[in-house]
């Protein structure tokens, strides 16, 4: 099988990397074990009252900071489509001022799989990041506690008192500061960034990008040898967006639009079902069968089976009122 190795260089607090989930799970979903994904923890912020981003007034004053954060997140929403909490959001205080634990986070749930390989699924450590920056983004969970942290690791299946002694172990620190030297060495200044390698030939694409744009650079560095095993739009039908949707645990509508290539209605936000062709048509056909629900998750809403026990819907994020607020 020919395949190609892609790393994602991401900060779970990062609202583009978030923003940027549709697009890998489009990717994960059409070309199946083709693709490889890893990820570099690149640090976003290592401490927000020196950080200093003059273009989005993010830095120095940390009241001020994560109201601009927030601002900043809701004006990304409505161009990536993810939805984000519509208020409530103060991740950083005084005690708290690094999105660096929660780097170390999925460092750590990424050394719990290995080590404890055949107890949890071997993605397990992706269904946590993906739940980490949910719980960030649209929750308005203080991810950068580290009893929140823990929390969030049983929520996909990991024992939270190994999960913890991995967290804290010293080597989870060394793991970071090699994937900080390796952003250095490519030069990654902009997250996410993707470092596409295929037979030692490499292709990087910085910043925010599109399926498409994705799509046409692993064609190019493969030569067209790594092809998509689905096409999407062909494979739009009621049954597949209900096995997509069991299968990513949850999802939210520009989830199963860029899964499925579903063009966008001019003038409709991301955020919505109804702003994707046909799709709002396949959602309904789904809650009337009873495969699905539907809530409202921040600015948007989010499906998951029905069919999940009450455990499963907690694990899949759809109730979070066991976290700390501190």
């Amino acid at each position: 099988m020919n395949r190609m190795k892609i790393i994602v260089f991401a900060d779970p607090v990062c609202t583009w990397c978030w923003g940027s989930v549709p697009v890998i799970r489009a990717l994960r979903y059409n070309y199946g074990e083709q693709l490889e994904f890893e990820y570099v923890m690149g640090g976003l912020i290592e401490d927000i009252a020196t950080f200093n981003n003059r273009r989005l007034a993010v830095g120095g004053d940390i009241p001020l900071s994560n109201r601009k954060i927030h601002e900043n997140w809701l004006e990304a929403s409505s161009v990536h489509g993810m939805p984000v909490c519509e208020s409530g959001f103060r991740l950083f205080s005084e005690e708290r001022r690094s999105t660096l634990p929660q780097n170390y986070a999925f460092i750590a749930a990424s050394v719990y799989v290995v080590e404890h390989r055949g107890e949890v699924p071997h993605d397990a450590h992706l269904h946590f990041l993906r739940r980490m920056q949910e719980a960030t983004a649209v929750d308005a969970v203080v991810t950068n506690d580290e009893a929140n942290i823990v929390d969030l690791s049983a929520t996909v299946g990991f024992d939270p008192a190994k999960f913890r002694k991995i967290y804290n172990d010293a080597r989870i620190r060394d793991i970071y500061k090699t994937g900080k030297a390796m952003c250095k060495e490519y030069d990654v200044r902009s997250l996410p960034t993707y470092l596409l390698s295929y037979h030692d030939e490499e292709m990087m694409a910085r910043g925010f990008s599109s399926y498409d744009v994705l799509r046409h650079m692993i064609d190019q560095l493969s030569f067209n040898n790594v092809k998509p095993l689905k096409d999407g739009r062909e494979n739009f039908t009621a049954e597949n967006v209900k096995r997509f949707i069991s299968h990513c645990h949850n999802a939210y509508p520009v989830e199963i639009a860029t899964a499925f290539a579903l063009n966008r209605k001019s003038g409709h936000t991301a955020l919505n079902s109804e702003s994707y062709e046909g799709l709002d048509d396949v959602i309904a056909e789904l809650i009337e069968e009873g495969c699905i629900a539907m809530v409202p998750k921040g600015n948007g809403f989010m499906y998951y089976m029905l069919d999940e026990r009450k455990g499963e819907r907690l694990r899949h994020g759809v109730e979070i009122g066991h976290f700390q607020d501190k």
